[in-house]
């Protein structure tokens, strides 16, 4: 596999408002480091800013961005597509889901699925089109998120159970080759003195030495329901009335942009001082690597209180499980009826205040808790390394490669090894494992 070039497909290449783009520049990085030669392939204007190892094919991502881009694909010599999907890098249009149909079909495409299972049909006459698009999902025709990109794919790679379940109920008997491979850590985390992070934090703040510090980490967004987190931490004051909330990183994203953004920030700060937690509640706004890993080593919880719940495709949760800090997050809806410990978090049902607060309450005050929540969320980020994640990637490349060069189909040539156990799914021609 040494020499095989790779197009690692990303819309826009903004790593600090878009998590998808940090995730594929710290693919190509470490993809080299395996012998291959990632080409990050992108619109000029963020290749130019990207710098070496980018590469310009399209103005913009509608129909005729698409067409130009597949264009420009053929003429790289790529041994390899592998189209990063989700609908913000791509500035939410859906004619990336065209692009096999311009691209030859010496070239195997692969495809993650990023973000998948969130298309919901708006108008009078979604349910008629939700039909429309089922039947042509049960056929393998199209897909009503990825429209090409999943059915013609030579493999399908996603972060999380919950999108193989999509997958299986949208392609029951012409499932794509498709296989779980979970993210790494989108920040790199520095050893140091962790005390002297802690004091240095809450001097930063003007909170007391011993003040109990909860943070969330990522993109700010409203279906992330940090108003609840504020009116929780609120709530905690009545037994920890020095509680600090630190709420690290930007509100401006691919998915929330600038105006939006700025609305968002302000109806935060206005929750906070509705609580009286306006001193006690701070907005960092986008950091680098190293300040988010010295704000992590100082906290005493991690929070993350999404409305849809918190899946294992969240670099900020694994970024929290690896520094050591325990975790609060929700379950998927109708997952949890009260607090339970998996994996290093302890969940709890999403939409609730009152169990988010009671259980960050018992994280800061039980300390064997904490400490089976730090020690099981260590040992889930330990198994979640960059290198582990790269080689499965030579290896499914390697695999495509040698289907397509044989004239066979996916199943026939030799299996990909799995990164986890039961991750596989059953296609026509039997289990992709």
């Amino acid at each position: 596999m040494s020499g095989t070039r790779v197009g690692l497909v990303c819309g826009y290449l903004d790593p600090t408002r878009d998590g998808v783009a940090d995730y594929t520049r710290q693919l190509a990085v470490h993809l080299r480091r395996t012998g291959l030669e990632p080409l990050v392939v992108t619109t000029y204007e963020w290749a130019r800013a990207a710098g070496e190892g980018a590469v310009g094919v399209t103005e913009r991502w509608d129909v005729g961005g698409v067409a130009a881009a597949a264009g420009a694909l053929r003429r790289l010599s790529l041994d390899v597509v592998h189209v990063q999907f989700s609908p913000s890098v791509f500035g939410s249009s859906r004619a990336i889901g065209l692009l096999p149909l311009f691209l030859p079909g010496r070239i195997p495409l692969i495809v993650t699925l990023h973000e998948y299972g969130v298309w919901s049909g708006r108008g009078h006459s979604r349910r008629v089109r939700s039909a429309l698009w089922s039947a042509a999902e049960r056929r393998g025709y199209a897909d009503r998120e990825t429209m090409l990109l999943a059915p013609r794919a030579a493999c399908l790679l996603v972060p999380s159970p919950e999108h193989l379940d999509v997958l299986r109920a949208r392609f029951p008997r012409n499932a794509p080759a498709t296989l779980e491979v979970p993210i790494g850590l989108n920040v790199e985390l520095a050893t140091g003195d962790q005390a002297q992070a802690r004091a240095d934090v809450r001097r930063e703040l003007g909170a007391a030495p011993d003040a109990p510090l909860v943070v969330f980490f990522g993109f700010l967004h409203p279906e992330k329901a940090l108003d609840r987190l504020i009116a929780a931490v609120a709530a905690l004051r009545a037994q920890r009335p020095e509680v600090q909330l630190l709420l690290i990183g930007g509100a401006e994203s691919h998915s929330v942009p600038s105006a939006a953004a700025h609305q968002l920030r302000r109806e935060l700060e206005e929750v906070a001082a509705a609580c009286g937690v306006q001193d006690q509640v701070h907005f960092t706004g986008y950091l680098p690597g190293a300040e988010v890993s010295r704000l992590l080593h100082a906290a005493d919880a991690a929070a993350f209180p999404f409305n849809a719940g918190v899946t294992r495709k969240s670099g900020s949760l694994l970024a929290a499980l690896a520094a050591g800090v325990p975790v609060v997050a929700t379950a998927p809806p109708g997952e949890a009826r009260g607090p339970s410990e998996a994996d290093g978090v302890l969940r709890v049902p999403p939409r609730d205040t009152a169990a988010l607060a009671d259980a960050l309450g018992r994280v800061l005050s039980d300390r064997a808790l904490a400490h089976r929540l730090t020690a099981a969320g260590r040992v889930l980020a330990a198994g979640q390394s960059w290198g582990a994640i790269a080689a499965v990637h030579a290896e499914v490349y390697a695999r495509a490669l040698a289907a397509h060069r044989g004239g066979d189909s996916w199943t026939a040539a030799a299996k990909p090894s799995r990164v986890k156990p039961s991750t596989a799914v059953e296609g026509d021609a039997g289990v992709i494992a």
